[in-house]
């Protein structure tokens, strides 16, 4: 780490104190709302759709009411005082989140039914969407859970999703390497992280390959500590939820573009529109990038290339229809088809220092292309207090290419991936209690093909690995709520898993001048070189139990206790293992001072691992336990200032290992002793605006070889956004990685050990991109 660097960085976040201190605002998401003169009715129901809150009228005013219409840039508590403050009527947030309307005056409130419009009652559950809880607001909360609004990335200098880990403290590096509180992502086949949009599963194919867009995100969620009840596995980390805009409300068509250094270019169109009477609409998105690839191969110089293109097609579809209150869908579909980025080889024996003309020393690499489709759809239909969800994903990612390097010429590789998932589910929230459970479904597959040269010119390797994951879950859960100071929360879920893998490798001769693909030796009279074959099966019951103490209006308490598991694992047949499994207890606390212009969340965790895998001895054996805590404050400065600070710290030990070290306590891998990330911005809803996102992160161990002279470095990155904003049309530059630093983003873990070859990715170098944006409505 340069020290220039972590003096311009230390600057920024010691200024987030005095900023908090002159906070002045409301914390909350501010909106850009455009209200239609007429009745209240249509007013509130515009609000409610945008804020995704459910609103009923308990004082039957709300029918013969008006509404001024106008445009506003407030929060939602502002836009409902100033629309209901001229009619008489005032409103308050139930316990579920939901707002009721009631009179002005106390004395004068009645609670009545639900509104009704020719006698059709509208009920107050809010359409599903791939956000909405899927056990209880009060389960998802259980754990710290950072959330990133349309407001913030708006405007933020978002140009990659290897950007999203420097958004929460405790949160390092990124596609596979990408970690939560010590906890790695790791493998595609048995993920430690569940990473998704709008529901589709993206799998470590696309968030490897910087495969998915993140033009049009509306919201995510960095999701920190175990998650397995909500998702039934692969989630032992935690969960990382990306979520795209609703259809707009009138039709629009939105065009933007982008020209970068280095040759990038980005191209953009998205067409949105309700149908219907209700809130029914559609969004349709394209987008093609041209991106540069950085690394230099040496002793490969056919595999080098200038750049690689990455093309998306994504299409959202809500339907509520108006026949049937209390029914909703949401179907999201993503398209991917783009190159995959070049992967960096040290030339000795550890990576470090890493070289600054980013040259790579592979003896051989792949050059390969992925293609994938991606779906998922939630159902739903119920009333105020009761609802039933039908939930469906599934994703295919093909990865095709060719091995180059060989003395004896190129040959084929090719890795197919299929994830499948079906559950369905009930909840009753009533006054005092709330009751959920359901059953879930989900396979995995992975098949791993490559064809290799092998003792001579014309001899061929056919080699052939197949993993499958089946897995079956159950789950209940069951709340208490003591009016609005205290509630209790706890839920078990079975999971039980089926895993097999199965290793077949063949020989056999090819002729002169051919380029081997998998499967060649199907066809040709082959012998069989080796063969392995291993299944487990594990039954784990996963727990959560939560309890909140609401102190005050402005204080809150919770205590939380669950487990986190991950699916067998074993990178050969014979060292299939059970599925990990670790348990983590959290105290947070969160709180708002100064009229929530300032809002403080602190959270202390301590996690147990009871069981983890690791690459050394290929057996799951390891066990350790890690403290931590984490910090963030946001501030509304003014009315166009606002600033958040985070920061997180880890303690992290094996105190079992099984290897062969001179330490048996090595910390665990891709967990740096603390993280800190700093935001300043600056903006209204028209005119100039200004972003700043910084984020430094300390050294860490590397997953493969817990040894120090593997072990990634310390860096800062710096990340800055400045534009000009109209009421249809957007202009801005942003820059990334500002202080140009070089640093390893990450390990990929799908071509490690090949040739005795270790491989990596590096992070981008600073990246500037001129953007333009224009919408016709």
């Amino acid at each position: 780490m340069r020290p220039a660097r972590l003096g311009r960085l230390a600057g920024l976040l010691v200024a987030a104190v005095p900023l908090g201190l002159h906070a002045a605002g409301d914390a909350d998401t501010v909106y850009d709302i455009r209200l239609e003169s007429g009745p209240l009715l249509g007013c509130l129901e515009r609000l409610a759709l945008l804020a995704n809150v459910p609103i009923v009228d308990r004082t039957e005013r709300v029918a013969s009411a008006a509404c001024s219409g106008g445009r506003l840039h407030a929060t939602l508590p502002q836009a409902l005082d100033q629309v209901l403050a001229p009619t008489g009527l005032s409103w308050r947030r139930r316990t579920d989140g939901a707002i009721d309307i009631v009179a002005a005056v106390p004395e004068e409130r009645v609670n009545l039914d639900a509104l009704t419009i020719e006698d059709t009652p509208l009920p107050s559950l809010a359409p599903v969407t791939a956000a909405t809880p899927p056990v209880t607001a009060m389960a998802h909360d259980a754990m710290s859970v950072t959330l990133v609004e349309q407001e913030r990335l708006v405007g933020s200098p978002l140009l990659s999703l290897s950007q999203i880990g420097r958004y929460a403290p405790n949160v390092y590096a990124s596609g596979a390497s990408l970690a939560i509180r010590g906890q790695e992502r790791d493998l595609d086949q048995f993920s430690g992280l569940s990473v998704r949009l709008d529901g589709i599963d993206l799998g470590t194919s696309l968030i490897e390959g910087d495969m998915v867009p993140v033009e049009g995100l509306a919201s995510l969620q960095l999701q920190r500590g175990p998650r397995s009840f909500e998702r039934g596995g692969s989630a032992t980390a935690g969960a990382l939820d990306l979520y795209t805009e609703a259809p707009s409300e009138t039709p629009s068509l939105r065009a933007s573009a982008g020209i970068g250094n280095a040759g990038a270019l980005r191209g953009s169109t998205a067409f949105s529109t309700r149908f219907g009477d209700g809130e029914s609409g559609v969004r349709v998105a394209l987008e093609r990038r041209v991106m540069p690839d950085y690394v230099h191969e040496v002793f490969v110089p056919e595999a080098n290339r200038e750049q690689r293109i990455v093309d998306n097609l994504f299409t959202k579809l809500n339907w509520v229809p108006e026949w049937a209150p209390g029914l909703s869908l949401e179907l999201a579909v993503l398209g991917v088809s783009g190159d995959d980025p070049a992967l960096y080889t040290a030339r000795g024996e550890f990576p470090f220092p890493l070289p600054e003309d980013r040259t790579s020393y592979a003896r051989d690499t792949a050059r390969t292309r992925t293609r994938a489709l991606g779906s998922a759809m939630n159902v739903q239909y119920g009333r105020d207090e009761w609802n039933l969800r039908l939930s469906a994903s599934s994703t295919f990612a093909r990865q095709k290419g060719l091995w180059l390097g060989s003395g004896f010429g190129p040959s084929g590789d090719l890795n197919n991936e299929r994830r499948r998932s079906i559950g369905l589910s009930g909840r009753y929230l009533g006054e005092h209690w709330e009751m959920a459970g359901g059953m879930e479904f989900s396979a995995v597959s992975f098949a791993d093909l490559e064809a290799v040269w092998i003792a001579g010119f014309r001899r061929v390797g056919d080699n052939r690995q197949d993993m499958d994951f089946r897995t079956r879950s159950g789950w209940v859960w069951l709340g208490r709520h003591w009016g609005e100071r205290f509630s209790v929360g706890v839920g078990l879920r079975q999971v039980e898993e089926k895993a097999q893998q199965n290793y077949v490798s063949m020989a056999c001769n090819v002729g002169a001048d051919f380029v081997p693909l998998p499967g060649v030796c199907a066809e040709r009279d082959s012998e069989l070189q080796f063969q392995q074959f291993g299944r487990i099966d594990t039954s784990t019951p996963v727990p959560l139990v939560v309890g909140n103490w609401t102190v005050d209006e402005s204080n809150k308490l919770s205590l939380s206790h669950g487990r986190g598991i991950r699916s067998s694992a074993g990178v050969r047949p014979e060292f299939i293992q059970p599925a990990e499994r670790d348990d983590s207890t959290q105290l947070a606390w969160q709180s708002e001072w100064l009229q929530q212009r300032l809002k403080a969340r602190l959270a202390l965790f301590q996690t147990l691992i009871r069981e983890r895998f690791h690459y050394v001895t290929n057996h799951v054996g390891a066990r350790g336990r890690v403290y931590g805590a984490e910090l963030e404050l946001d501030a509304r400065l003014s009315e166009h200032w606002q600033a958040t600070l985070g920061l997180g710290t880890l303690n992290s030990r094996y105190d079992y290992y099984r290897y062969y070290n001179e330490d048996p306590t090595p910390r665990l891998p891709g967990a740096p002793r603390y993280t800190a990330l700093f935001g300043l911005r600056y903006g209204a809803a028209q005119g100039w605006y200004g972003t700043l996102d910084a984020y430094h992160t300390a050294a860490a161990e590397t997953t493969l070889d817990i040894n120090p002279g593997n072990r990634r470095p310390a860096y800062s990155l710096a990340d800055v956004r400045i534009g000009y904003r109209l009421e249809e049309a957007d202009f801005s530059v942003a820059v990334t990685n500002a202080f140009d630093e070089l640093y390893l983003d990450r390990v990929d873990f799908r071509y490690n050990d090949r040739r005795q070859e270790t491989r990596y990715r590096l992070g981008d170098p600073r990246r500037i991109e001129l953007r333009w944006q224009y919408e016709w409505r």
